[in-house]
Protein backbone atom coordinates (compact mmCIF):
# COMPACT_ATOMS: atom_id res chain seq x y z
CA UNK A 1 0.00 0.00 0.00
CA UNK A 2 3.16 2.30 0.97
CA UNK A 3 3.77 2.44 -2.61
CA UNK A 4 0.23 2.60 -4.31
CA UNK A 5 -0.15 -0.03 -6.41
CA UNK A 6 -3.34 -2.34 -6.69
CA UNK A 7 -2.82 -5.36 -5.44
CA UNK A 8 -3.52 -9.28 -7.05
CA UNK A 9 -4.55 -10.80 -3.79
CA UNK A 10 -3.67 -14.59 -4.21
CA UNK A 11 -4.41 -16.35 -0.87
CA UNK A 12 -2.77 -19.73 -0.66
CA UNK A 13 -3.52 -20.51 3.34
CA UNK A 14 -3.83 -19.47 6.97
CA UNK A 15 -4.54 -15.70 7.05
CA UNK A 16 -4.69 -14.81 3.76
CA UNK A 17 -8.04 -15.31 2.64
CA UNK A 18 -8.90 -12.77 5.25
CA UNK A 19 -6.52 -10.55 4.02
CA UNK A 20 -7.74 -10.76 0.57
CA UNK A 21 -11.27 -10.00 1.58
CA UNK A 22 -9.98 -6.83 3.52
CA UNK A 23 -8.25 -5.72 0.67
CA UNK A 24 -10.90 -6.90 -1.94
CA UNK A 25 -14.00 -5.96 -0.55
CA UNK A 26 -13.30 -3.78 2.29
CA UNK A 27 -10.55 -1.48 0.85
CA UNK A 28 -11.27 -1.86 -2.35
CA UNK A 29 -7.56 -1.73 -3.46
CA UNK A 30 -7.12 -5.73 -4.73
CA UNK A 31 -8.74 -8.25 -7.48
CA UNK A 32 -8.89 -11.76 -5.81
CA UNK A 33 -6.81 -14.54 -8.09
CA UNK A 34 -9.36 -17.21 -8.09
CA UNK A 35 -8.71 -20.57 -8.66
CA UNK A 36 -11.11 -24.22 -8.09
CA UNK A 37 -8.57 -26.86 -5.67
CA UNK A 38 -7.97 -28.87 -8.38
CA UNK A 39 -7.99 -26.34 -10.91
CA UNK A 40 -4.35 -25.72 -12.53
CA UNK A 41 -3.49 -21.56 -12.93
CA UNK A 42 -3.86 -20.93 -15.99
CA UNK A 43 -1.53 -17.94 -17.75
CA UNK A 44 -4.42 -16.25 -19.39
CA UNK A 45 -6.72 -16.22 -16.60
CA UNK A 46 -3.62 -14.03 -14.35
CA UNK A 47 -3.24 -12.40 -17.38
CA UNK A 48 -6.97 -11.32 -17.48
CA UNK A 49 -6.67 -10.14 -13.80
CA UNK A 50 -3.37 -8.33 -13.88
CA UNK A 51 -4.88 -6.31 -17.81
CA UNK A 52 -7.79 -5.55 -15.97
CA UNK A 53 -5.80 -3.85 -12.98
CA UNK A 54 -3.67 -1.39 -15.57
CA UNK A 55 -6.32 -1.02 -18.30
CA UNK A 56 -9.96 -1.56 -17.20
CA UNK A 57 -11.98 0.99 -15.35
CA UNK A 58 -11.78 -1.19 -12.57
CA UNK A 59 -8.32 -1.03 -12.37
CA UNK A 60 -8.27 2.56 -12.60
CA UNK A 61 -10.72 3.09 -9.89
CA UNK A 62 -8.50 0.92 -7.53
CA UNK A 63 -5.07 2.60 -8.61
CA UNK A 64 -7.03 6.08 -8.07
CA UNK A 65 -8.34 4.72 -4.15
CA UNK A 66 -4.67 3.57 -3.74
CA UNK A 67 -3.01 6.42 -4.41
CA UNK A 68 -4.97 8.17 -1.82
CA UNK A 69 -4.51 5.24 0.84
CA UNK A 70 -0.56 5.96 -0.16
CA UNK A 71 -0.25 9.38 1.62
CA UNK A 72 -2.14 8.04 4.66
CA UNK A 73 0.52 4.84 4.55
CA UNK A 74 3.37 6.99 4.13
CA UNK A 75 2.38 9.48 6.43
CA UNK A 76 1.95 7.24 9.49
CA UNK A 77 5.19 5.97 9.60
CA UNK A 78 7.15 9.30 9.56
CA UNK A 79 8.51 10.60 12.57
CA UNK A 80 5.81 12.07 13.80
CA UNK A 81 3.33 9.53 12.10
CA UNK A 82 0.60 7.79 13.48
CA UNK A 83 2.02 4.17 13.55
CA UNK A 84 5.34 5.89 15.22
CA UNK A 85 3.34 7.22 18.07
CA UNK A 86 1.21 4.25 18.80
CA UNK A 87 4.19 2.59 18.47
CA UNK A 88 5.31 4.53 21.14
CA UNK A 89 2.21 5.06 23.36
CA UNK A 90 2.68 0.86 23.72
CA UNK A 91 6.03 0.85 24.69
CA UNK A 92 5.51 3.41 27.64
CA UNK A 93 2.74 1.45 29.00
CA UNK A 94 4.59 -1.91 28.60
CA UNK A 95 7.16 0.34 30.73
CA UNK A 96 5.05 1.86 33.27
CA UNK A 97 3.97 -2.42 33.86
CA UNK A 98 7.90 -3.42 34.12
CA UNK A 99 7.50 -5.22 30.69
CA UNK A 100 10.50 -3.73 29.33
Amino acid sequence: MQEGVPIVAWPLFAEQAMNAVMLCDGLKVAIRLKFEDDEIVEKDKTANVIKCLMEGEEGKTMRDRMKSLKDYAVNAVKDEGSSIQNLSQLASQWESFGGI
